[in-house]
């Protein structure tokens, strides 16, 4: 599914301690056992109007030559 991949690149999406719902949206406010796009498509009929993609920034291995000792 496609709304499932779109959600998990969201960045209103955030994960719960709550074991019966465990994901949230931030913008819409509210939680559920399933993901929110799967919510929001089942309420609507349409994909999320408000999605915005994660930035997401990748940390650069530092010394990536460095031979260190195995123990």
């Amino acid at each position: 599914m496609s709304e499932n991949k779109v959600c998990r690149n969201c960045r209103y999406l955030f994960i719960t301690h709550d074991k019966f719902r465990p994901w949230g949206c931030a913008n819409f406010g509210f939680k559920s056992p399933k993901l929110p796009s799967h919510i929001v498509f089942a309420t609507t009929g349409m994909k999320c109007a408000y999605f915005k993609k994660k930035n997401v920034h990748f940390k650069k291995k530092k010394n990536a030559k460095r031979v260190g000792r195995l123990a």
